[in-house]
Formats: structure tokens, C-alpha cells, sequence
């Protein structure tokens, strides 16, 4: 059988390595002839994945056979829509063309939802080249119409803000304006298999302040410890994903939750990114969606039962934006922390503004476990203060 990758990111070469493990041949596709996950592909090919059927055509050159083969979830931005895309195209199991578009397209996807009151905000699209308005009341949240990875996402709270913002325009692409929902910010890891959503994990977000609001931690919630809101948050994604007809794919959300009523941020039948998916998640559950993606479409047993961790888990990120003068050293840290995973990449007198998801991911990471949420928010920030 054969696991084809669009978009072969470094963030894909787990997803590949577990479906070559499976005993799949995998065909990875990239613009990018650079890219990390086609170095580790059976099948390496180098083509413009904006345009699918370039793809088609190295498919159907090798005559594979529509129940031979699938498209394998990997953290992917807006070509996202090229996967589904082969999904219609070929019949295969997992999201279609239309639901992909709905889901990488962020006014599309606020009208959908909007229309069947799921998402009852106020919210206006800015074209490119166009010079906005003076919004009639703030907060609001700024964002690029087809962005990924938090990239030029802001909250702007006053005119003067606003002003920052507007003396950039005209922008060369979308933007949607929205209002600013408060609460609190979750991560939402999902599997929809046969019409039923499964909620595998909440994770806390742990944000900077205004105006970028960039996630630099997730802390796990125990479904345990707060059942009722596992119970609305499964609910929620239910009917979200019901509405824009997303069905057999792997789940990434991002809920607000503001103690009554959940709202939804975005949602794409995709795998996190920023080790969450292959690493995090994982840990914290025992499901490893992309190993039980794998079997659902070969029609083996799916095990989406969640162990129950009787400890709350925090990945952090290193997210330090003054001058880095000193950097501990790596055996000082794990003698010292009882850290489930440590990655560090900072470089002695680098600095950095953490404006998106890029300014932030390869600088490396901790995961530490705890009693409880305020345990590992403590143990997080002793190792942040060893570094100078």
C-alpha cells in the first residue's frame, strides 16, 4: 500500500517513518526539492503541490491501483487543499476537496460556520490593496485570510494600536478582522473515523501578551479532572465538524472557552505541528493518531482509548526574546530537572522577537510532568531562569 505526503516538511518524517514502519511505501511531493521528509521517502518527488495534478500525473504514471493508496496527515498550511483535492480526485478515504478549503480558508470558513450559528461573531474581510476602517469597537483579532502558524496574527485593543497596524497598508494580501472572543485558549486534538468525532486531548495554551499572543506552552488537561468540559468541548467538535462535512481525518482545533460556551479559533483535518502530534500528544495519551490513522484505513482495529494520566504534563518552548548571554548546559539541566524530554538549539548572544510559530519552534523545547498545573508552571519556569 502506498502513503502519499503532501508537502514534505521536517515536521512530516515521523508520520513517515510510522507508515513505512506499517509496511507502506511512502510517495512525498514538495515544491521544495530541499524539503527534510523527502530525504526520508521510498519515493522523493520535487513538484509545484499547488498544482494537484502534477501529482496526478507521477499517480497515474505508476498505475497505482485507488484502493492501494491514501494520503497520510501531515502538518501542513494552505495546501492543505491539494490533499483534499487528491481525496476527491481518487475517491480516497479521508477530508475532501471542499471541506479543506473551507478549513485553510479563514473568511470562508468563519461565513460557513457563521450561517449555521456556530461561530456568532462579528467579522469582515480586508482585500489586498485595500485600506481598512477604523473598527467601531475593540478588541479585535487581525489575521491573514490563508495564514498558518500564527503568522501576523494580532490583537489590537485601542486606535493607536490600530493605527500601527493601518500605516502598513496597503497589504499584498487578505486580511479578515474579527472580534476578539475572550477566555481561555485550548488546543484540541481530535481523530473523526465513520461520522464520529473522538477527542484525544485539550491542551492548556500558555500565550505572550498583546499585541502577537504567540503560544509558547501547552499544559494538558486530564479528562479526568474536568470531565464536564471534556464532555461540551466533544459536543462542540461534533457539530463543527459535522458542518463542514469533515470526516475520516486527524483533528487540530483551537477553542476558546470563556466558562459558559466554547468557541472555535480555526480547525483543520490535519496533525498539530510544533511536536505536539509526534511527541506531546502521544505521551500524554497513549494514542499516537497518526499510527491509528494508519490502521483505520487499512481496515484494522483502532484503539482510541486514552490512558488515564493521573499527572499533568507541560511542553514548553524557549521563548526568551532579549539577549541570550548565557545557555546551561545540557547534563547541568536533566541533573538537575526531572524533564520527560529536552531539545535546546538557542545560540549564545542570539535575539529574537517571537512574532509566529517560525520565531519560536526551532529554538527547542522541555516537557516536565507534575501533580498538578501550578507544579510543572513552576518547574517550566526554574529551567527558563537558568538561561541568562
Amino acid at each position: 500500500m502506498y502513503a502519499i505526503v503532501i508537502g514534505a516538511s521536517a515536521e512530516t518524517v515521523y508520520a513517515i517513518r510510522q507508515a513505512q514502519r506499517a509496511g507502506l511505501t511512502v510517495l512525498a511531493f514538495d515544491g521544495n526539492d530541499r524539503a527534510e521528509g523527502l530525504r526520508y521517502a521510498d519515493e522523493a518527488y520535487a513538484v509545484d503541490i499547488r498544482n494537484p495534478q502534477k501529482i496526478y500525473e507521477i499517480i497515474d504514471r505508476k498505475k497505482i491501483s485507488t484502493d492501494d493508496m491514501f494520503v497520510l496527515p501531515v502538518p501542513i498550511g494552505r495546501y492543505l487543499i491539494s490533499a483534499g483535492a487528491l481525496n476527491e480526485h481518487y475517491r480516497l478515504v479521508g477530508p475532501q476537496r471542499d471541506t479543506t478549503e473551507i478549513c485553510t480558508d479563514k473568511w470562508l470558513f468563519h461565513r460557513t460556520l457563521n450561517r449555521k450559528g456556530l461561530r456568532a461573531i462579528g467579522c469582515a474581510l480586508l482585500k489586498a490593496g485595500e485600506a481598512a476602517k477604523v473598527p467601531d469597537k475593540f478588541p479585535v483579532i487581525v489575521k491573514p485570510r490563508y495564514g498558518a502558524g500564527s503568522r501576523q496574527v494580532l490583537k489590537i485593543s485601542n486606535e493607536p494600536e490600530w493605527k500601527l497596524f493601518a500605516d502598513g497598508m496597503p497589504y499584498e494580501e487578505d486580511f479578515i478582522i474579527e472580534d476578539a472572543v475572550e477566555g481561555q485558549e485550548y488546543g484540541i486534538d481530535g481523530m473523526v473515523t465513520d461520522g464520529k468525532f473522538h477527542l484525544i486531548l485539550m491542551r492548556k495554551k500558555v500565550l505572550t501578551m498583546p499585541p502577537y499572543r504567540q503560544c509558547v506552552g501547552y499544559i494538558s488537561v486530564n479528562a479526568g479532572h474536568d470531565s464536564e468540559l471534556y464532555a461540551k468541548i466533544e459536543a462542540f467538535l461534533s457539530e463543527l465538524t459535522a458542518a463542514v462535512k469533515l470526516d475520516n481525518g486527524i483533528i487540530h482545533a483551537d477553542i476558546m472557552y470563556d466558562g459558559a460556551a466554547p468557541f472555535v479559533i480555526e480547525m483543520a483535518p490535519r496533525p498539530s505541528g510544533h511536536r505536539l502530534h509526534d511527541l506531546f500528544t502521544p505521551m500524554v495519551t497513549g494514542v499516537d493518531m497518526i499510527s491509528e490513522y494508519i490502521h483505520f484505513v487499512q481496515n484494522k482495529p483502532v484503539e482510541m482509548n486514552v490512558k488515564n494520566a493521573d499527572k499533568v504534563y507541560m511542553i514548553r518552548y524557549f521563548d526568551l526574546e532579549s539577549e541570550i548571554r548565557k545557555i546551561s548546559p545540557r547534563d547541568y539541566i536533566l541533573e538537575k530537572y526531572p524533564l520527560s524530554k529536552y531539545e535546546c538549539n538557542l545560540t549564545q548572544g542570539e535575539v529574537r522577537k517571537i512574532k509566529d510559530g517560525h520565531s519560536l519552534m526551532d529554538r527547542g523545547f522541555f516537557v516536565c510532568e507534575g501533580a498538578s498545573e501550578e507544579h510543572v508552571c513552576k518547574a517550566a519556569n526554574d529551567v527558563l531562569h537558568e538561561f541568562v
